[in-house]
């Protein structure tokens, strides 16, 4: 007598995680036209804001998480029990839920798909793209654009909200922008359904669909700080804010950790000559210059000059052997730090410099001979010490970026300041 095979249930609940990535399909049920247009009338897009880190609001789940898009919140999950049906249940008029890595609308509880171009708005904001046309235009003109509360706004150089102990963000960001290589990459590349890349924080930069006219860099920073603790545990907190606080040291951190490897060689990487140690040669991303000392005495007029250095004096000692395409400079030493009282002081020395024909010595050797030319590089973007860079649009005008104020300056205004950090393009042609 053969036993029939049983089947035992288990008892053992299943976690709620799990419930929230096993969304049930949608019912084959059609709305009306008109009830369709009733829920879609309580859409409230100056709420919606997809700059911040794509988390349930209730469960802190990441994965399949919806945006209500009449309040703006984040909710995970379709089915029952969800917070995303929980919320569609307590809020009245809380609907049209929509899909953060897919832009796929739904109503809920109904659990309906709703299929209507008007939202499509939103998943241009949701999911920035750019075609090869799109890019052409951006290279060659300034595009403005509108925002929800009419004020208008320049494509490519949009305000960035200030993150608490990161002040080297958003002028490092804002410099790299300028970079039309690295930038066409990043627009080029399938956009990401995350939110916390260099690449999607770009894409958010130079979309002309933003519902405002500025970005935030939040769920970015996190992510770095994130993966700094993890790379160093001993690592303390203070010393990730003076990382971050530090415009040269957080571009350092970009070149070596953000920016991918490939870009970082086509672009930024050469070859120097120190021409004061007999000529030895010294790979570089960037060429790092020190400041002369400012004087520790008053002058005649009991008043403490402020010394000036030309840029063409600073890189006297260096020939280029290999010119990168984008030249990045660096005073190193504007801040240093005490050893004893551990204060950091700043070198108020002013560095001119030329906005346009920046001659730097470039030098050839081979076996049969050996030349010397110049290279002229234009410059693109210059971070001052107060953490605010100026950058030339496509256009050729100058915008002063700090944090979320932008205001157009002169050429003439760009070389004022103490500069920390430059970027230059190299020009097409070599002169001899």
């Amino acid at each position: 007598m053969t036993k029939k095979a049983t089947t035992s249930k288990s008892s053992k609940p299943q976690p709620e995680e799990l419930k929230i990535k096993s969304s049930p399909a949608p019912t084959t049920t059609l709305i009306t036209s008109a009830m369709q247009a009733y829920l879609l009338s309580f859409v409230n897009r100056h709420l919606l804001d997809f700059d911040f880190e794509k988390r349930c609001s209730v469960s802190l789940v990441k994965d399949n998480c919806y945006c209500c898009l009449t309040c703006g919140q984040f909710f995970a999950g379709r089915g029952s029990k969800t917070p995303a049906y929980t919320h569609a249940l307590e809020r009245e008029n809380h609907r049209v839920f929509m899909h953060l890595e897919n832009g796929r609308a739904y109503s809920l509880p109904e659990n309906v798909e709703i299929l209507d171009k008007s939202l499509d708005d939103i998943r241009k904001v949701l999911f920035p793209k750019f075609t090869s046309e799109e890019i052409a235009r951006l290279e060659k003109e300034a595009t403005w654009s509108k925002a929800l509360d009419g004020t208008e706004y320049l494509v490519g150089v949009v305000g960035l909200n200030r993150v608490e102990n990161a002040r080297g963000v958003n002028c490092v960001i804002q410099s790299l922008a300028r970079v039309d290589k690295l930038r066409n990459s990043f627009l080029t590349t399938t956009t990401t359904t995350t939110n916390d890349t260099l690449q999607s924080l770009c894409q958010r930069i130079w979309n002309k669909h933003n519902f405002r006219g500025h970005t935030s860099p939040d769920s970015f920073v996190r992510k770095l700080r994130k993966q700094i603790k993890l790379a160093n545990p001993d690592k303390l907190e203070t010393d990730v804010d003076a990382l971050f606080n530090d415009p040269f040291a957080t571009l350092r951190h970009f070149l070596t950790f953000v920016v991918p490897k490939k870009h970082v060689d086509d672009l930024f990487r050469g070859e120097l000559l120190m021409l004061n140690q007999k000529n030895k040669t010294q790979p570089f991303v960037f060429v790092p210059l020190k400041l002369p000392d400012a004087p520790l005495f008053r002058d005649v007029m009991e008043k403490n000059a402020i010394p000036q250095v030309s840029l063409a004096e600073l890189l006297k000692p260096f020939a280029l052997k290999t010119a990168p395409e984008y030249l990045i400079l660096a005073f190193v030493n504007r801040f240093s730090k005490n050893q004893f009282t551990k204060e950091v002081s700043k070198n108020p020395t002013i560095v001119t410099f030329p906005v346009k024909n920046l001659k730097i010595a470039s030098s050839s050797s081979s076996s049969s001979e050996k030349t010397t030319s110049t290279v002229s590089y234009d410059l693109l973007a210059n971070v001052d010490a107060a953490g605010k860079a100026t950058v030339k649009h496509v256009d050729g005008t100058w915008y002063e970026t700090n944090d979320l104020f932008v205001g157009e300056v002169l050429a003439q205004q760009v070389t004022l300041g103490e500069a920390y950090v430059q970027i230059y393009e190299r020009q097409q042609r070599t002169q001899k």
